[in-house]
């Protein structure tokens, strides 16, 4: 009677595409990674921060570029001292894909490895095949060459590639082992030929690599540089165009984390079982990162913001920006704002009193939007009369503004999954 049972059960498990030694596998090992992406990381043999670079960086999104060195090493000065199990590079490596940015961060990175630390990285859209890569000289530029998926693979081949369970052959994803009980799938989606988006075969790569992370018991989750889900009203270029094909997949593989970048923005968003993270930039402020732990069956994240001014301490520089760097950092992202908002409001008929009162809102809105910090967005406009008057500009900077309240009150920087 047993046998017959335990017979029916062997063919109910094959039925359902079960694999009947997973029931008997270990729960996954507790671990902690540091996710950071978007540093945008030049080298200063290309950036002699004269006035061109200068120029570029003033009509630019708020980068830190001026101080990129200072930034960099002060972030992976706190990844060894954190000693995570992994640090995780989720893209945009570089400032604009220069083949000298990408050979000297890959020298900094090798220090981390020395540390003991493994360094997982994935290229992002400004990493490779980029027209714009350039050494910067006074009041001019030169463009140098870029990154392609041959030199990016060749650079940064022992940063997780090398290592690799599995690596798919039409793009730089990969599979990575971090421990017995859990898998890494590193997605590119920044070839030559396809941009936000994987090759085709890439598609049916993924699913094998879920199906034998099943088929052996492990948890996995994803990590990739666009996004998964729409996080914000942008979603051309941001958003995977196979994410609902992919999210599908995750479904039925119980993938239940996916950590992203590419928005600049801190960001939390779950659909239909995945929770994707949306890291912020580390080159704009506020300069922070994330980490990521797990223990029994529950992910927990949170962010810390790189401590670049205790670090300039310790290296006795006294520059001003960096006493106190995350002024610095949201000095520079005011000033992005105020070149968008400032001129779209001398063209309106608002008082000049009224102007100023919807600039302030709007630089306090977008600094606490992209830091993740929406808990407090109320009190920015206790009324909702700034928003109203920004709304009736009928602009798309109003419409952006109207569409971030679908976040008031939440707190991005720490998020639990379990």
């Amino acid at each position: 009677m047993l046998k017959k049972m335990a017979a029916g059960l062997l063919c109910l498990c094959l039925l359902l595409g079960i694999c009947p030694e997973c029931s008997a596998a270990q729960a996954p090992e507790p671990f902690r990674l540091v996710v950071g992406t978007d540093l945008h990381y030049i080298s200063p043999a290309l950036d002699d921060k004269g006035p061109f670079f200068q120029d570029l960086l003033d009509s630019g999104d708020g980068k830190t570029s001026l101080f990129c060195e200072e930034l960099t090493d002060a972030f992976l000065e706190e990844v060894c001292r954190l000693k995570p199990d992994a640090l995780l590079l989720t893209g945009d490596l570089s400032f604009n894909g220069a083949l000298e940015s990408h050979r000297d961060l890959a020298q900094k990175l090798r220090a981390v490895e020395a540390a003991g630390i493994p360094v997982l990285v994935l290229t992002g859209n400004h990493d490779v095949y980029c027209g714009s890569a350039a050494r910067f000289e006074g009041e001019s530029y030169t463009l140098v060459p870029s990154a392609t998926t041959e030199s990016f693979r060749e650079i940064y081949a022992e940063f997780g590639w090398d290592e690799a369970l599995s690596r798919d052959t039409q793009s730089l994803s990969y599979c990575y082992v971090l421990n017995d009980g859990t898998r890494i799938l590193m997605l590119d989606a920044n070839t030559a030929r396809y941009s936000s988006a994987l090759p085709p075969d890439t598609v049916s790569w993924v699913e094998q690599q879920l199906k034998d992370a099943a088929k052996q018991g492990c948890q996995i989750f994803v990590a990739c540089h666009q996004n998964l889900l729409q996080h914000s009203m942008f979603d051309y270029g941001y958003v995977l165009t196979q994410s609902a094909a992919l999210l599908k997949l995750f479904q039925k593989y119980d993938v239940r984390l996916c950590l992203s970048g590419h928005l600049h923005m801190q960001h939390v968003m779950e659909k239909n079982g995945v929770t994707e993270i949306a890291t912020s930039a580390l080159c704009s402020y506020p300069c922070q990162y994330g980490v990521l732990a797990y223990a029994n069956g529950v992910f927990q994240y949170h962010t810390q913001i790189t401590d670049v001014s205790a670090w300039a301490k310790r290296q006795g520089r006294e520059e001003e920006q960096l006493q106190d760097f995350t002024a610095y950092a949201a000095s520079l992202f005011d000033r992005r704002t105020l070149s968008q908002t400032v001129p779209l409001l001398a063209e309106s008929h608002l008082s000049p009193g009224q102007q100023a009162s919807m600039n302030v809102f709007a630089c306090e809105v977008n600094r606490s939007y992209f830091s993740g910090h929406m808990e407090g967005y109320e009190a920015l406009d206790p009324d909702g009369s700034l928003r109203e008057l920004w709304v009736n500009t009928g602009s798309l900077y109003g419409y952006y503004l109207d569409s971030i309240q679908s976040d008031a009150g939440n707190n991005y920087n720490e998020w639990t999954i379990g």
